[in-house]
């Protein structure tokens, strides 16, 4: 092992016990007061489909306080003020946070049909990697609420016929003096109800939006502050097994935005666009992995401790078969995600993002995830629909 890998193993061993700590003083307890809201969604959301103030709240004070713990913007590339931990430390962060809590809880990370943590910003709700293409007075405006965790964004791409074809959308945008206006809806916005900026990408020039040329697009990201006039973000998406969601659509009518929030340059937005979906992708690929880990320990657990017909259901073949296979597509998964961070991380040596890797970690790691949580569910009986 190098110095330098040391290091790093240093940095994610540390960041690793200093964010369990920072969940168990800060988060444990707030979910412990909130338990009977948190375990009741008809509490929990209001009329309007948005979290019951207290909660929301209370999820607004856990970010600002992991933002000053330096948890909020690990991540965040060090040219706005972030620590620009390493794609392969950021696998190793996630997957464990997500191995050792789990899902269902909402003041942690995924919960309640919610794709937001308040622990750690992302390309949906946070300062990322698309902002160190940021103007100076986005740098000065609007970058320091979003390190401080005082306000999100959200990622404006997705549109009602185009999902994620980024070839087909139809919001646009037209240059009148110094200023864009914008029109078009985007749709299934991760945090767009809570939002305080959206970070839209509308078709600035036809012409090269005609020849699809990733880095002449004709497609322009824009910073748009979700209150200004013409800017509707009440629609709330209810998702299978939830009362509500934090996915909604932005809607745009005539939406005014000054030239100096372009994020990047005119015309050439589909590369921030891209740098946003690769790092999510590798991030739900890492809390896949980690997620699919606390299914298989959950389930090693209980197998040991049931008992059926005088033996415990860890003797039984068939479970082991299911135990193993379960082991073994995380593993594959695991290690497809870290050696796609290792592709990523090289990237200022290679010049090449991995977005084929990319696709297929985050593809692969969802799959499974899934493959593990239903043996799961069936190794826990009707313990594992309770």
């Amino acid at each position: 092992m190098t110095q330098l890998q040391e290091e790093l193993r240093d940095i994610i061993k540390g960041t690793i016990d200093g964010l369990t700590s920072f969940v168990e003083s800060e988060c444990v307890p707030v979910e412990q007061k909130y338990r009977e809201i948190l375990e009741n969604e008809a509490k929990l959301f209001g009329e309007d489909g948005r979290l019951v103030p207290e909660i929301r709240e209370a999820r607004d004070e856990i970010r600002k306080r992991s933002a000053k713990a330096g948890y909020w913007s690990m991540f965040a590339p060090q040219s706005i003020g972030g620590d620009e931990l390493p794609a392969v430390a950021a696998v190793y962060i996630i997957e464990a946070l997500y191995r050792k809590y789990g899902a269902g809880h909402l003041m942690i990370g995924f919960s309640n049909g919610f794709l937001t943590s308040p622990l750690m910003g992302s390309f949906v709700d946070g300062p990322s990697h698309m902002f160190a293409q940021a103007s100076e007075a986005i740098k000065t405006d609007i970058v320091p609420s979003l390190m401080a965790g005082e306000k999100t964004t959200c990622f404006g791409a997705t549109e009602p016929d185009a999902g994620s074809d980024l070839w087909n959308l139809k919001c646009k945008a037209r240059k009148v003096g110094d200023e864009w206006v914008i029109n078009g809806t985007k749709q299934w916005i991760t945090n767009s109800p809570y939002a305080d900026y959206a970070i839209v990408f509308a078709v600035t020039n036809d012409e090269k939006y005609a020849k699809h040329n990733i880095f002449e697009s004709g497609i322009t990201c824009f910073i748009v502050d979700t209150k200004q006039p013409g800017v509707d973000t009440n629609t709330i998406f209810p998702i299978m097994g939830h009362v509500s969601s934090d996915c909604g659509n932005v809607i745009m009518e005539d939406v005014k935005v000054k030239e100096e929030y372009v994020l990047g340059n005119v015309d050439q937005g589909l590369i921030a666009a891209m740098s946003g979906i690769s790092e999510g992708r590798l991030g739900i690929a890492s809390s896949m992995v980690g997620l699919a880990e606390w299914a298989l320990d959950m389930s090693i657990q209980y197998a040991k401790e049931r008992q059926t017909f005088g033996r415990p259901l860890a003797d039984r073949q068939a479970i082991q078969w299911m135990l193993a296979d379960s082991a073994i597509e995380i593993f594959h998964a695991k290690y497809a995600t870290l050696r796609t961070a290792e592709l990523i991380d090289e990237y200022p040596k290679t010049g090449r993002v991995p977005i084929k890797e990319i696709s297929i970690a985050k593809c692969y790691a969802v799959d499974i995830c899934q493959a593990v949580c239903d043996r799961a569910i069936q190794i826990h009986g009707g313990m594992g629909l309770s």
